[in-house]
């Protein structure tokens, strides 16, 4: 055999197996990633720590259990395989013995968002436990208002949460051409006079977790002068919190037998843990609004 042609046999040999290794490499299935599921709720009771405080929904009331039973119902849509809630893993235990009583019927259920959508939707997917994923942070919006006000940047964390007033020129044009772009997503309306399932559909709306952003990224960032970051520092506290959320979740699941999970949570988390999980290979940011409005 020529050397010419022991070469051609070898190369054709190479080029064999190179195929052979191709074909496996794309035969091979693509690993299913796990469904996240974040429901961005009000708090029915008023939380202490939130810079916008809010009054207590009586959620005992027929027409508000009536309410809840539909929206539940309508997440049970999702097959979740855990329920998150937002309660500090040092409330684990208390959450693992109510809830295994309230599977039972030896609990009723208290008027926070916890019990009566995380207990009721754990029970309705027939799940053995809710899981508490919430984690301590800091957000010290105190301090990024003393700094404000003494340098004069007040008008700036007004016109996070309502119109900029006329000192603050920046946060006029600023929202001037947001509002350019808003007309173009859903208007943000009030929640009074809607039902559950309504405003569960406005705080789970793109038009909401953008506007969530813009309060950090256009709002509290811009407080602080030169070396002075007060409002970064607030901005990315809170984004540490969320960071701290997401490694409580990820803990948690359970990446060999997990298909979908669901977290309830303050509306105000919800952007930027969407932000945050859309990065990691393993999950995919499944939508709760289109169940929402397939009703």
């Amino acid at each position: 055999m020529s050397l010419t042609t022991r070469f051609c046999a070898l190369l054709a040999l190479g080029l064999l197996g190179f195929a052979q290794a191709t074909a496996a490499q794309t035969a091979a299935p693509l690993p299913t990633k796990i469904k996240v599921y974040l429901v961005g709720t009000f708090h029915f009771d008023p939380s202490t720590s939130d810079v916008r405080k809010t009054s207590r929904v009586d959620m005992s009331t027929p027409e508000k259990q009536r309410q809840l039973e539909e929206l539940t119902d309508i997440l049970r849509q999702t097959h979740a395989d855990k329920v998150f809630i937002e309660w500090k893993q040092a409330q684990q235990r208390f959450a693992d013995s109510t809830y295994a009583l309230y599977r039972k019927g030896h609990f009723m259920l208290g008027n926070s968002e916890r019990y009566q959508l995380g207990y009721r939707l754990a029970k309705k997917l027939n799940l053995a436990r809710v899981h508490c994923v919430a984690a301590e942070g800091t957000f010290d919006y105190e301090a990024a208002r003393a700094y404000a006000q003494q340098h004069n940047q007040l008008a700036i964390l007004k016109g996070v949460h309502d119109k900029p007033p006329v000192g603050d020129s920046t946060g006029l044009l600023i929202e001037s051409r947001l509002a350019a772009i808003k007309q173009t997503q859903a208007p943000a309306t009030t929640y009074a006079g809607r039902g559950l399932l309504s405003v569960f559909q406005l705080l789970n709306s793109p038009a909401i977790d953008q506007e969530n952003m813009d309060s950090y990224l256009l709002g509290f960032t811009r407080v602080g002068n030169g070396a002075a970051y007060p409002g970064a520092d607030l901005a990315g506290d809170f984004f540490k919190t969320n960071v701290r959320i997401y490694t409580n979740l990820l803990r948690a699941i359970d990446v060999q037998h997990d298909k979908a999970v669901v977290l309830i949570i303050g509306q105000g988390h919800t952007a930027f843990l969407k932000s945050i999980l859309r990065y990691n290979p393993l999950f995919e940011v499944a939508e709760v609004l289109p169940l929402l409005e397939a009703k």
